[in-house]
């Protein structure tokens, strides 16, 4: 489903924000690859990391190449934790970011959302309208053993 087109930035660039997960595994190790993410993901990954979530967008350019991708998990009620948003650095500061977070906030109107922002990508959530909590939230993680 296409829920956003728009030409803007430097270079009149032109882009649209589908809601589905038609998504290849190439097209995603690449984009991965550019933000230095990692690379040659398997498509079984790949695959089974799309499926997981229940809302996932992405922006694509006039002739289909993949440029952003967002995905979200939510209750619906209590809590939308936000999973990847990933924008290439050649398509960067276009307005691709701000509309993939749009359609997650479209999709989970009234749902506090939540993001786990790496570095510098701070800035941007606070752009967009995001604030720390007056209670500080620590975010920890263990690698699960195989």
């Amino acid at each position: 489903m296409l829920v956003h087109s728009h030409t803007r930035g430097l270079n009149n660039m032109t882009y649209r924000i589908f809601t589905n997960k038609e998504i290849s595994a190439l097209e995603y190790s690449s984009l991965m690859q550019s933000v230095g993410w990692g690379s040659d993901y398997s498509e079984e990954l790949v695959h089974r990391s799309i499926a997981a979530y229940p809302f996932v967008a992405h922006a694509r350019s006039v002739t289909g190449d993949l440029w952003g991708y967002v995905s979200a998990f939510s209750d619906q009620a209590f809590c939308t934790m936000l999973g990847e948003l990933v924008v290439h650095p050649a398509a960067q500061r276009r307005g691709i970011g701000q509309a993939l977070m749009s359609a997650v906030e479209k999709e989970f109107s009234g749902v506090p959302i939540y993001v786990k922002p790496l570095g510098d990508a701070k800035y941007f959530f606070e752009a967009c309208g995001y604030r720390a909590p007056a209670t500080e939230i620590q975010v920890l993680f263990k690698l699960n053993g195989a």
